[in-house]
């Protein structure tokens, strides 16, 4: 009888497919409609990054009651359960006549659709199917997250002058429904155990962690490095969310408004450099799953950590267009590793049985301070003031720096 394929690696590809679209439909492609959005709903920029802002806190508190459903029961059906109300979420914004009912979908369907579908599904899932080469297998998992960022501005520019932002809104619900919610149903195995195979496809696996048991919530918290983890990567998300919003109209006021045509497809330079920026996420998110399989946890951090303060530096100082792009794509490297780095984090200090529920509580922390950032450098474009809340920005990620180094697990 011939042996079977190992099936880890398709759980990974599977779900970068769905990391691509959760997070590029969800935050890549948000701020390129923020033009027409201001002039059809008559929203104001501070709005705009309040609806995003609204969508990490609301995705936080569904995340805990996820977390928690993802370590009892099945991934595959909450994952595609998650799907048909990412959909519906998707849908709506196509139909919404004011910023409040905008507001209100990215609390709603989106906060509850995304995650299950989306990152913390995923990290679920690759867990159970890797342990010794777990860094790598989330890393390039995660690819989805900022290769959408490469690809689907550069598609989707264009396409909202072609056929407006409600129908390009209709065509992503109509891809959730007919591409992924099927993928998921055909190819997502909650684990290799229910084939008879191994984690990493390795017959000989590790004794359990007696000591790691199904945790409480409230044992996560009496435990120093789940509060360190937390904080550490609660400051490099607020900083990272402030720049990545608002990087295309930053390009703008640096005076980058050409237009180049490459293979057809009109490209401006600020979309060029957005994208650039998340293709340095491309890369990040395999260099740092590398290194966190090589390396003690607190190194891939704090070398992640002083990339992305790097790179916002270097983006709000220089006014070369060259080295603008540049510093995008060392900034990228850097915010690149922070969801691998922080989901490899909690999988060595907690394991895998208690991987989903410790994401989700560690959101609780994370995600009332993520949203502070894009609101406060929202609010910064319309007083002017954006330049110094970028600069702010850059040295909140050294925060997280100096808070990472302490990232020990024994």
């Amino acid at each position: 009888r011939q042996k079977m394929k190992f099936k880890g690696w398709q759980m990974v590809y599977t779900g970068m497919m769905m990391e691509f679209s959760v997070v590029g439909f969800i935050f890549y492609c948000f701020p390129l409609m923020f033009s027409a959005l201001e002039r059809d709903l008559g929203a104001t920029q501070s709005q705009l990054s309040g609806a995003l802002s609204l969508w990490f806190i609301s995705s936080a508190i569904a995340s805990i009651f996820l977390g928690r459903l993802l370590d009892k029961f099945s991934i595959k059906k909450i994952m595609m359960i998650g799907g048909v109300i990412f959909s519906l979420g998707l849908f709506s914004i196509s139909f919404v006549q004011s910023s409040f009912n905008l507001l209100l979908i990215y609390a709603t369907l989106l906060a509850i659709g995304g995650p299950a579908l989306g990152n913390l599904s995923v990290t679920k899932l690759v867990a159970n199917w890797f342990e010794s080469n777990a860094g790598m297998a989330l890393g390039i998992a995660a690819i989805g997250i900022s290769f959408s960022g490469v690809v689907l501005p550069i598609l989707v520019d264009p396409l909202i002058e072609m056929i407006g932002w409600r129908n390009v809104y209709m065509v992503f619900g109509l891809i959730v429904i007919f591409l992924l919610i099927p993928t998921v149903r055909y190819f997502v195995i909650d684990t290799p155990e229910e084939i008879g195979q191994h984690k990493d496809n390795l017959p000989d696996q590790p004794a359990p962690d007696s000591s790691q048991g199904l945790l409480g919530i409230k044992d996560f918290f009496k435990h120093r490095i789940f509060w360190i983890i937390s904080l550490a990567f609660a400051f490099q998300f607020l900083a990272m969310g402030g720049v990545l919003l608002h990087l295309p109209l930053h390009s703008e006021n640096q005076g980058f408004l050409e237009t180049w045509t490459i293979l057809g497809l009109p490209i401006k330079q600020t979309v060029f450099a957005y994208s650039f920026a998340a293709f340095g996420g491309v890369v990040g998110k395999v260099f740092f799953g590398y290194l966190m399989d090589r390396l003690r946890p607190n190194i891939p951090v704090m070398i992640m950590m002083a990339m992305q303060s790097i790179g916002i530096f270097g983006l709000t100082l220089i006014d070369s267009y060259l080295f603008f792009t540049m510093f995008c794509f060392v900034f990228g490297l850097g915010f690149g590793g922070a969801m691998v780095l922080m989901s490899a984090c909690f999988l060595k200090a907690f394991g895998s049985q208690n991987l989903g529920s410790v994401r989700g509580v560690s959101a609780m922390l994370i995600v009332p301070v993520q949203p502070i950032g894009m609101v406060l450098v929202g609010t910064a474009f319309d007083l002017n003031l954006y330049l110094e809340s970028f600069l702010l920005m850059g040295a909140i990620t050294l925060i997280g720096f100096a808070i990472g180094s302490r990232i020990v697990i024994r």
